[in-house]
């Protein structure tokens, strides 16, 4: 991130209200590290933060296998240059299965690692939109054989969102937290600092 800090920091404490505040005391850091996504973001408009959560939240707790979920969170931080929500599912992919090998082929050259068919169309889906805005039929085809209509459409709005996620987050200068700076760090490859 740039040396010249967030362009909005982070609210302080004592500006939380009790949504911010329960969402902060669930997180990773609690409200002794305050996560800067939601200390910012929480600086939006209450009804489109609490919107936000819960459409954020849908997706975290859908009906896609949480490997798979957390395989295509990486790959679209990598490919979408968000090393905030890369740093941040380092640690969610590796509960999920996602081994250290699978972790440095996703923040590079995928190639490296062996992934199943499904997988494999999944990470396709997320290159293709990253390089052609969608996703191809060849793609679209193998990810059909494999999911319900249900989960294609949850797929694509788990890609578009990290997209849009990581894009917000760059342009509000969003920085790491100190916990979140050690797992980057521990994962060769990714976005860089």
């Amino acid at each position: 991130m740039p040396e010249s800090g967030p362009r909005l920091p982070p609210l302080p404490a004592g500006e939380w209200d009790e949504r911010l505040t329960r969402v902060l005391e669930l997180s990773p850091g609690g409200t002794e590290e305050p996560m800067h996504i939601f200390a910012t973001l929480g600086r939006a408009d209450p009804e489109l933060f609490r919107r936000w959560l819960a459409f954020g939240g849908a997706l975290l707790a859908g009906r896609l296998p949480a490997r798979l979920r957390e395989l295509v969170i990486l790959r679209t931080a990598f490919r979408f240059d968000g090393r905030y929500e890369w740093a941040h599912h380092i640690e969610m992919g590796g509960e999920a299965g996602v081994t250290a090998a699978e972790l440095a082929a996703l923040g590079g050259d995928l190639h490296t690692a062996a992934w199943t068919p499904l997988e494999g169309a999944a990470l396709r889906a997320v290159d293709e939109t990253a390089d052609a805005g969608a996703v191809s039929d060849a793609t679209w085809a193998a990810l059909a054989d494999e999911l319900a209509e249900s989960e294609l459409i949850e797929l694509l709005m788990l890609i578009a969102h990290y997209m849009m996620l990581t894009t917000v987050l760059r342009s509000l200068q969003i920085q790491l937290e100190p916990r979140a700076e050690v797992f980057a760090g521990r994962v060769p490859g990714g976005p860089a600092a």
